[in-house]
C-alpha cells in the first residue's frame, strides 16, 4: 500500500504549508473581489472597462445637443468657445447590485481613478465647492491647453464620472464650471 504524498513532507514544512496554501486563495479571491479586469491606465480606459459591467451605466452625450442647451441665454463669449470647443462629452454612474459591487464601490473604484488620474498628472481645479459629496473636477493640461476635464464623486450609495474632451483655455474651464450646475447630473444615479 503507497502512502500518501503528504505523509512523505516533513513535519515542520506540512505546518508552514498549510497556512502557505491558506493565503495563497485569500490573496487569489481577494484579488478578483472587486474585477477580474486589470487596472485602468487612462480615463477613457477608465470608462471604456466599466460602461458595460453590472450596475454601471456609459453614455457619450451629444455634444451638440449640450452646448446648445449650456448656450441658450448666454452671450459670455469666453463660455461659448469653451462650448465650441469640446469634442466628446461621457458620464459614467454605477450603483452596486450585489455585495461583491459594492464592495467595489467602498474599495476599489475611485482608488483605480485617482491612480490614473495621479499617473497621467492631472491637475485639481478649486473652483468648486469642496464640501464632501460635492464633484471633484480634475484637468489634463498640454502646452497651455487644457484637453480633459474629469470629473467624479462617489454620491451616497453611487458613483459619477464625467468626462469633457476637447481643446480649452483654463479661463475658458473657469466660465464653464462657473456655467454649469454638477447637480443636474445627479438624476443619472438613479
Amino acid at each position: 500500500m503507497t502512502q500518501p504524498i503528504l505523509y512523505h513532507i516533513p513535519r515542520r514544512l506540512h505546518r508552514l504549508l498549510i497556512p502557505l496554501l491558506f493565503l495563497a486563495v485569500m490573496a487569489v479571491q481577494s484579488c478578483s473581489s472587486t474585477s477580474n479586469l486589470p487596472p485602468a491606465q487612462t480615463t477613457t480606459d477608465f470608462f471604456q472597462k466599466y460602461r458595460d459591467q453590472a450596475g454601471f451605466k456609459g453614455t457619450s452625450l451629444p455634444v451638440g445637443l449640450v452646448t446648445r442647451y449650456l448656450s441658450s441665454g448666454t452671450t459670455d463669449s469666453t463660455l461659448k468657445a469653451a462650448l465650441a470647443n469640446i469634442s466628446s462629452i461621457r458620464v459614467l454612474t454605477f450603483t452596486p447590485t450585489n455585495r461583491k459591487s459594492q464592495k467595489l464601490l467602498e474599495k476599489g473604484l475611485t482608488q483605480e481613478l485617482d491612480q490614473v488620474l495621479q499617473k497621467e498628472s492631472y491637475a485639481n481645479l478649486p473652483l468648486l465647492d469642496e464640501a464632501a459629496g460635492a464633484l471633484q473636477f480634475k484637468m489634463r493640461q498640454a502646452n497651455n491647453q487644457v484637453q480633459e476635464l474629469v470629473g467624479y464623486r462617489k454620491y451616497g450609495n453611487n458613483f459619477l464620472m464625467l468626462q469633457v474632451n476637447g481643446r480649452f483655455t483654463r479661463q475658458q474651464v473657469e466660465e464653464l464650471l462657473k456655467k454649469v450646475d454638477p447637480d443636474l447630473l445627479l438624476p443619472l444615479l438613479t
